[in-house]
């Protein structure tokens, strides 16, 4: 059955093991038996107030058990979810729902603060998980909109999966665009389903495993614990999110579950091992590791290493949002960690390329744009035709078939054994006296030097009109809060950098920094950094003086 549809992963698993746990969270948990049945029940709810075929359906919650079961139960019903950061400006989330025209919205009681701002400026026609008569007011009159407790929910009739395809909408998940403006990717139960199944396989993942959940559900990344987990009858630890501000409290709890598996961005593994007690916790249940997001430098990467058993497999997991997973790269030993680890080779189901300025293929040993066409692919963005031309790249292939490739817009090298190495955004390409220099490059370089835990590049411009780089920095092992020091190794940085990058490559200023801040989803929040770059020399927080 669930060869064919995401709405019927729970269900086969629940006919499998239905005893077993299939998700934790804090002191909740619920078996797959117990998942099923609120997840029909929540299916019963939504097609009881009108949810069709492809309807979208906004997710405002917190990480919870009442998550999965929105996600699962929403595809039951036949309608797509829609993940909304609950942190997220209320302006936001205005547009989120305006731009998918969501009418039913899934939250909690502890969306409260935030949906007493939300609801009188934008309601939605029903919204499930909260008792109506606390927002009934003058700027919300009664009866404006139907409310739905999850009490209401629990005592709903159960509905059987939706008569689906492939095809069919399953989920829209918005990011940042360039401009500002969220972009919507629409994935299908088809696209969904083939990354799933191949992250199972790829990761052999099994009814033992334990898949630690640190992702919000509007971060593409928890796409592996909700679906691929589920897909496997895998149990899926969510991380309650006051764990995830406290990197000992995260440490303790992911040992205490015995988890098997951690995918998340390396900056939070990095935090957990310098700043959450890493080492003294237990993993021995631990099996893989899979740093994803960004890059690893290679420094902290081998004290990771050493402070997992032996047997732990490292891989570098590369794909956006925009096709989930396309290439991944096994790393099984200490022998291969001396330098950044390659993003790999394609995934099962992916073809990948390289293409030059001019759309052409370029083979062997070669630097260029990374395109890939793949099962797991979205469908395309919602309501923008205008992304959708500049997003994809259409090949006559074998047999006269057309092909679509997704343009990723970065930057790769294949080296002379063909794995590919990632080098940076295409379009985050900086002009330094008149020559053109990747960002990213630069970053991976002052990476891989001694005593550099995180490193951000920026631009700084000069009062004579011209720019130099400029590297804030995190020294490795720099405890919360304390001081970076006062030695200077910039000369011999600059001596160790000029053996891998052309002189006007090399940063021209070092700016030691406790941390960086990070984004909703746990990477280097890289804008704010190189915004603050841009400007004066920095506080100890990573951000400007100024605040900007």
């Amino acid at each position: 059955m669930h060869r064919y549809l995401l709405s019927s992963l729970v269900t086969e698993a629940a006919a499998d093991r239905p005893s077993a746990t299939a998700v934790v969270c804090g002191d909740d948990q619920l078996t797959w038996e117990e998942f099923e049945t609120r997840t029909a029940r929540l299916a019963g709810t939504l097609l009881a107030h009108g949810v069709g075929r492809g309807d979208r359906v906004g997710i405002y919650l917190h990480k919870s058990i009442e998550s999965m079961v929105a996600v699962h139960g929403i595809l039951r019903a036949g309608g797509a979810y829609v993940p909304i950061d609950p942190l997220a400006p209320i302006d936001l989330i205005e547009s989120i729902i305006t731009d998918c025209r969501i009418e039913i919205l899934v939250t909690h009681q502890l969306r409260k603060s935030g949906l007493t701002k939300l609801l009188p400026k934008l309601g939605p026609s029903t919204v499930i998980g909260v008792d109506g008569e606390q927002f009934e007011s003058s700027s919300l009159p009664p009866g404006a909109i139907r409310f739905v407790t999850w009490e209401e929910v629990a005592a709903s009739d159960p509905a059987a999966p939706a008569a689906l395809v492939a095809d069919d909408l399953a989920y829209v998940m918005y990011t940042s665009g360039s401009t500002g403006r969220p972009k919507g990717i629409m994935h299908t139960h088809g696209s969904g389903l083939a990354y799933a199944l191949m992250s199972a396989d790829v990761y052999r993942l099994g009814h033992d495993d334990r898949l630690a959940n640190f992702s919000p559900l509007h971060f593409d990344m928890s796409t592996f614990e909700v679906f691929a987990g589920v897909s496997a009858g895998a149990t899926a630890v969510l991380v309650p999110e006051p764990h995830l501000r406290m990197p000992a409290s995260l440490t303790e709890y992911l040992s205490a579950q015995q988890v098997t598996t951690l995918y998340t961005v390396p900056s939070l593994l990095i935090q957990m091992m310098t700043r959450g007690a890493f080492d003294q916790r237990d993993w021995s249940s631990l099996r893989w590791i899979m740093p994803a997001g960004e890059v690893f430098p290679p420094e902290p990467l081998q004290q990771l290493r050493a402070l997992v058993p032996d047997s732990v497999v490292f891989s570098n997991v590369y794909g956006p949002a925009e096709v989930n997973q396309i290439t991944h790269h096994h790393q099984p030993d200490d022998s291969e960690f001396e330098g950044t680890m390659p993003i790999g080779n394609a995934s099962p189901g992916a073809e990948v390329a390289l293409i030059d300025d001019d759309d052409n293929v370029l083979d062997g040993p070669a630097t260029g744009e990374l395109i890939a066409r793949t099962a797991t692919m979205m469908a395309g963005y919602w309501g923008r035709p205008d992304l959708d031309e500049k997003g994809f790249l259409y090949r006559s292939g074998p047999g006269g078939l057309r092909q679509r490739w997704y343009r990723t817009g970065d930057l790769c090298r294949r080296d002379d054994s063909g794995l590919l190495h990632y080098l940076g955004r295409r379009d985050n390409q900086v002009k330094v006296r008149g020559y053109r220099v990747e960002l990213e490059v630069v970053e991976a370089a002052v990476g891989s030097l001694p005593g550099v835990e995180q490193a951000v590049v920026g631009v700084r411009p000069g009062s004579d009109g011209d720019a130099t780089l400029i590297v804030r920095y995190v020294p490795t092992g720099v405890p919360a809060g304390s001081e970076t020091g006062t030695t200077d190794p910039a000369g011999e940085w600059r001596s160790a950098l000029s053996a891998t990058l052309p002189g006007y490559a090399i940063p021209a200023g070092f700016e030691p920094v406790d941390s960086f801040p990070l984004t909703p989803s746990g990477k280097i929040d890289r804008r704010t950094v190189r915004r603050a770059l841009a400007h004066r020399p920095n506080d100890r927080s990573g951000r400007d003086i100024e605040g900007r």
